[in-house]
Formats: C-alpha cells, sequence, structure tokens
C-alpha cells in the first residue's frame, strides 16, 4: 500500500519558487527510496523529514524567518497555523473543517518520536525491530498532513499580502483575479498596519485607473460592508489622492466617488479626511495633478453630498486649500 502512496505526485502550489518545490521534492525522493528498497530506519526518519520540509517551505514561502534551530513540533505548528487561518475567522474551533486537519497535525507530530525511537538520524546501540505497523503509520501521518498542507498553501500564497502589495503596483489584473486574492488574504484577520497599507495600495492602484481594482477593491465594499475594516478603507482613501511618491495624485472620474463611497461605512470618516488634508498640505502635486487640477476639485465638490453629513465639513476643507493652492487661487 505505502509503494502505491509515495509514487502519487504531491500537488504542488501555485507561486512557490522553484527552489522551494525542489526542496519538497527531494524530501519525498528520499522518502519513496526508502520505501522501494524496504529500508525501514531511512522510512521513518524520511516520514518526519518531509513534513518538516514541507512546514518550513510554507512558512518560508508565507514571509516568515524559520531559525535552522527552530525545533520539529515547533515548526510544525507555526506552519499550520499560518494555514489553517485561511480556512475562515467564521468557522468555529470545533467545526469538522477546523477538527480533521488537526487531527492530520496530531499524527505528524507523533513522528518525532516514532523518528527518535526508531529512525535515522541517531547513532544507535542497539537495533530496535521496526514493523509494519511503525512503516505504514510513519508514512500515512507524513502523507495524509502533507499533502492537506500543500493543499491549502495554494490559498495561503493567493492571499499572501507582500506579492499582491508588489503586483498592485505593476501587475496585471484580469476579472475576478483581484477578489480572489483578497478573499483569500482575510482582511478582517490581518493586522491594522498590514490592512492599511493593503488600502492604499488599492487606493493608488485606482487612482491609476485600473478599472478592475476600482470594481473588486472598492466597489465590492459597499457590497459587504461588515468585511472591510476601517483601516482598510482609511488606506483606501489615501492611496485615491497620494502617489508613492507622496505627492497629491488623483483620477478626476473616480478619487471623490470612491471616497464618499467607502467612507459611508466607517466609524469616523471625519477624522480619515482630517488625516488625508494634513496630507494633502505637506504634498507636492504630481505633473498629472496639476494638468488635471481644475477636473478633480470639480468631481470633488460633486461628491461633497455623497460624503457622509459629519465628514463634509473636513471634505469641504480639502476642497478649499486645494483651490487655493491651485494657479490663480490664494496663496
Amino acid at each position: 500500500m505505502i509503494q502505491h502512496l509515495v509514487q502519487q505526485p504531491l500537488p504542488r502550489a501555485e507561486g512557490l519558487q522553484h527552489d522551494q518545490w525542489q526542496a519538497v521534492e527531494d524530501a519525498y525522493g528520499r522518502l519513496a527510496i526508502a520505501v522501494a528498497t524496504g529500508d525501514r530506519p531511512l522510512i521513518v526518519g524520511s516520514a518526519k523529514e518531509l513534513v518538516e520540509c514541507v512546514a518550513r517551505v510554507t512558512l518560508v514561502a508565507y514571509g516568515r524567518v524559520v531559525p535552522d534551530g527552530d525545533e520539529y513540533t515547533k515548526v510544525l505548528a507555526s506552519a499550520h497555523k499560518v494555514i489553517e487561518h485561511v480556512i475562515g475567522p467564521d468557522i468555529p474551533g470545533n467545526h469538522p473543517v477546523r477538527q480533521i486537519p488537526e487531527s492530520a497535525k496530531k499524527m505528524a507530530v507523533q513522528l518525532r518520536e516514532l523518528r527518535n525511537h526508531y529512525g535515522t538520524g541517531h547513532g544507535r546501540a542497539t537495533v530496535h525491530d521496526i514493523t509494519d505497523e511503525v512503516v505504514e503509520a510513519s508514512v500515512h501521518a507524513a502523507l495524509v498532513w502533507v499533502r492537506w498542507a500543500l493543499a491549502r498553501l495554494k490559498t495561503v500564497l493567493l492571499g499572501a499580502v507582500g506579492p499582491l502589495l508588489n503586483d498592485l503596483q505593476s501587475g496585471l489584473f484580469s476579472q475576478g483575479d483581484l477578489a480572489a486574492r483578497l478573499e483569500a488574504a482575510n482582511i478582517p484577520g490581518l493586522v491594522e498596519a498590514e490592512q492599511h497599507r493593503l488600502g492604499v495600495a488599492v487606493g493608488r492602484r485606482t487612482a491609476r485607473k485600473t478599472f478592475n481594482v476600482r470594481l473588486e477593491g472598492i466597489r465590492a465594499c459597499a457590497d459587504a460592508p461588515q468585511r472591510w475594516p476601517d483601516a482598510y478603507r482609511e488606506g483606501v482613501v489615501q492611496g485615491l489622492f497620494v502617489n508613492e511618491d507622496g505627492q497629491a495624485y488623483a483620477h478626476a472620474a473616480a478619487s471623490a466617488d470612491c471616497a464618499a463611497e467607502l467612507l459611508q461605512h466607517h466609524s469616523d470618516p471625519a477624522a480619515v479626511l482630517t488625516g488625508l488634508s494634513i496630507v494633502l498640505k505637506s504634498a507636492s502635486w504630481s505633473l498629472s495633478f496639476q494638468q488635471d487640477h481644475s477636473e478633480i476639485i470639480v468631481s470633488m465638490k460633486d461628491a461633497l453630498e455623497k460624503m457622509p453629513e459629519a465628514a463634509r465639513p473636513a471634505w469641504n476643507m480639502i476642497i478649499v486649500e486645494l483651490e487655493a493652492r491651485s494657479p490663480g487661487g490664494m496663496r
């Protein structure tokens, strides 16, 4: 039975780097050779090594630093937490969809003891009798968790914040791409700083006239407001008006309307606009903002009535300040 199992290819997550996948294949190949040759101590040792390899690859691919001295159970638990988190925050801890992977992890944890007692990696004064049951338990325990982990890693990498931020700067987004990646990123589960950074990147890309990003990163906020936290909304508003160089930058046909739409469900929209006002006061104007400032200001005036009532004074103040800086305006 185990001879057949180790001949089946492992699922490779899209986005996994070549050297990371090579490490997994190397560990898996070593286990397959051990099974093929009937080297029982090596089977037990290689099963544990494969799990640790996949756990470390998971963490590295996710952007975590993993000291080589971290013990097996710590690495395994950290990797499992990263992958399990993707299941979603609304599923309780006692739900079967959480408990089944947790049981797989508990099986994988026991591989350390099996390796310590039977497997390679230790010089031994005696030769232990390694039964069929020990060999089969080692291989099954390793592959149940490893296959689940690699399959889940696809979703983890899809929603990884670092690569998503990079792609929002210059990548292409077809219909549905950003929606899938934001869903996988589990924005409510991110720390506020990450929510804000992601929002800023979405706002900036929208200001650069990418319609799919506007639709799936901003319009979607109105369709399901509870899924989009304040820090994300604040970040988007800032990104709609300030570029990567800290300059005023906006899209006349979108920035103002999008800001009004986002702030409808923010807990303190006036504070967001006060913060934006402070940034814009000290920001120089990008070339495009200089060229289009008249249209941008008109669109901001048109959006005034769409703003939450509490935010209108702050929004109007931004308009007044921009008009004062425009050619011919008050200095």
